[in-house]
């Protein structure tokens, strides 16, 4: 049984939206100030680094229209460099990448929440993100369409409230446009502006590609899945971009050099004491409509490799009612539980952070491979300024990698290793499948 197209243009924009703006937007800047030091870069690199994200939009939109299925990464590399290029990512992101990231966010979601529900301990706090992840995954069991609405609802509640303090922070007369001046950049380099503060910026952007991996259940994907990545990256590069404005607006960089909780210190300077707790509302929405993306496309990489014969068959199982890859969603649960309930999952996923990264690369490249291999594969967009939007992505790409390759050689190296150990398992599932097609 086949996924549904249920899902419009509209719904596929705020899982963009509501995939991406997360934490980091109210939490980054502050680390960023003790970097640079000009404005003018401090709100720069935030449109710098939207640029660079969008770019990578731009490159993922022709190859979401080429191939308008679910498995986004998966199909890509498989299709540019053979079935074992898509089958090593689906296997680290199946059995880390996706269930670590749904621990790691319902954890941070844990930690917010406490500040209006207070934890007695540790236990508690593991509890509770076990039921957050129950909560969620049991919201995409019973249907995308439910799941559609639950996002539709976080992604709006936090860009209602982004658009409000952007708003009403510049309509404030508490702030100081003074803020604005003394823009010295002789003294910045270039490996400073694109060293740390940039792969932060990044990693704030990360989760655009989402609507890559659901090709099955949006109505028209040849049309909506590219317009989704554009419109939904230039949205939060928008709000990203304006909301560092106010920032900067309301305090001195001097003054927000180390901020952690920028968005609650300003919300506090431009309007009242009251208003940090709001901020953590929206922080608590936001990781929401995270955690509530990160499962529906999780769920739907193993459904892929399951129709390819190269995983265990029952995941690409359809519930006969409500039309969701319901076992693929238990079992990336169920690895979800024992990330939190052993405590491996930050460690884990500091690992594969650098494979995350080559398979973006991986993926930009191959849309060189595809257009000078299958040049008469349908396309229903091509990205604008080929070749030199696709490059900017993966040289950008490559510049992060290989600053966490420096910084972080074992770390980096551990992470190929994990990657690498599918190899034996791909060969036994190509053997399996063989034999499966010979005794037909």
């Amino acid at each position: 049984m086949p996924l549904k197209r249920t899902l419009n243009l509209f719904d596929a924009i705020l899982l963009v939206v509501g995939n991406v703006v997360g934490a980091g937007i109210f939490t980054t800047s502050g680390l960023l100030a003790k970097e640079l030091e000009s404005p003018i870069l401090f709100i720069g690199i935030w449109m710098i680094g939207g640029a660079l994200t969008l770019c990578g939009a731009l490159t993922y939109a022709e190859m979401s229209g080429m191939f308008p299925r679910s498995g986004g990464d998966y199909l890509f590399l498989k299709a540019a460099y053979g079935p074992w290029a898509g089958f090593l990512l689906g296997w680290v992101s199946f059995w880390i990448i996706n269930p670590g990231s749904i621990a790691v966010l319902s954890i941070a979601v844990v930690k917010y929440i406490k500040g209006f529900i207070d934890f007695t301990d540790l236990f508690n706090e593991k509890i509770a993100a076990l039921g957050v992840i129950l909560f969620f995954t049991l919201l995409n069991y019973r249907g995308i369409r439910l799941s559609a609405k639950i996002q539709n609802l976080c992604a709006l509640g936090s860009i209602a409230f982004i658009l409000i303090m952007i708003a009403g922070g510049l309509a404030s007369e508490k702030g100081n446009w003074e803020n604005f001046n003394n823009n010295e950049l002789e003294s910045i380099s270039f490996f400073k502006l694109f060293g740390s503060s940039m792969i932060a910026v990044i990693f704030s952007y990360s989760g655009w590609f989402v609507t890559a991996y659901i090709g099955d259940e949006v109505k028209r994907p040849e049309r909506n899945l590219p317009l989704s990545l554009f419109i939904g990256t230039m949205i939060v590069m928008i709000l990203y971009t304006l909301l560092n404005i106010v920032y900067l607006y309301a305090m001195p960089i001097s003054s927000l050099k180390g901020v952690i909780n920028v968005g609650q210190l300003v919300g506090e300077r431009l309007f009242n004491s009251y208003f940090a707790r709001v901020v953590s509302g929206v922080i608590i929405l936001a990781i929401a409509a995270s955690i509530n993306a990160t499962i529906l496309a999780g769920a739907r990489i193993p459904y892929a490799m399951a129709e390819d014969r190269l995983i265990w068959m029952p995941l690409k199982k359809v519930h006969p009612i409500y039309g969701t890859p319901h076992i693929g969603l238990l079992f990336q649960m169920g690895l979800a539980y024992l990330f939190i309930i052993f405590e491996t999952f930050e460690r884990l996923l500091s690992y594969v952070v650098f494979i995350m990264l080559l398979s973006s690369i991986g993926s930009g490249l191959a849309h060189f491979v595809l257009r000078r291999r299958s040049p008469f594969l349908p396309r229903s967009y091509k990205t604008w300024g080929y070749p030199f939007v696709p490059l900017i992505f993966v040289l950008s790409y490559m510049w992060i990698a290989g600053q966490i390759v420096f910084s972080n050689p074992g770390t980096s190296l551990l992470g190929i290793a994990i990657a690498l150990s599918g190899i034996p398992f791909y060969f036994y599932a190509v053997g399996r499948k063989n034999n499966a097609e010979l005794t037909k």
